[in-house]
């Protein structure tokens, strides 16, 4: 008799491929949380900002960098609406999608959807990116840490998307 336990006649079939995805390490959501709760932090401070005195901004003033003239540029607004509330609604979503039962879930149309809430976070991080670099001539401290935010959640979610999602199994011979 062999002293492994798994190698005899009676020994369960091992598939090559697994059926079942696997689960989200506990790490997954409790990062994107993380992010999303830091994103509307910044988001919250700068709708704050958006309303009132624009003296609250902590962000020095010079020719490179001036938060005061990004966030009263004519492209702080999108569509009519002020980009801060554009970013208070996308990490209040990113927060409920990275929740460990949002991750657990296997419902694809939460997980197309929070995949494609961070494709569109990364897209519209980049046009204003664009817009402060080459339109506005100026940068903004706080809205660059809700765009490096933004990018940390896409990458986080491609990732985790990938790494728990259904393989694909080939059908056919070549």
């Amino acid at each position: 008799m062999s002293s492994r336990p798994d190698t005899g006649p009676a020994a369960p079939a091992r598939s090559a491929v697994r059926t079942e995805p696997p689960g989200p390490s506990r790490a997954l959501p409790i990062l994107g949380m993380a992010l999303a709760l830091v994103g509307l932090a910044v988001a919250a401070y700068l709708t704050v900002e958006h309303y009132t005195s624009p003296t609250l901004l902590a962000c020095p003033e010079n020719t490179v960098i001036n938060c005061r003239k990004v966030t009263s540029s004519p492209q702080s607004v999108i569509l009519g609406i002020p980009v801060v509330w554009l970013g208070i609604a996308y990490f209040t979503a990113m927060f409920a999608a990275n929740t460990p039962a949002a991750w657990r879930s296997r419902n694809r149309l939460l997980r197309s959807g929070r995949l494609l809430l961070s494709v569109a976070g990364i897209g519209t991080a980049l046009y204003l990116v664009y817009a402060e670099l080459f339109e506005i001539n100026a940068i903004c401290l706080y809205c660059t840490a809700v765009h490096v935010l933004s990018a940390a959640l896409f990458i986080l979610i491609a990732f985790g998307t990938a790494t728990t999602s259904r393989p694909v199994l080939a059908t056919g011979g070549s």
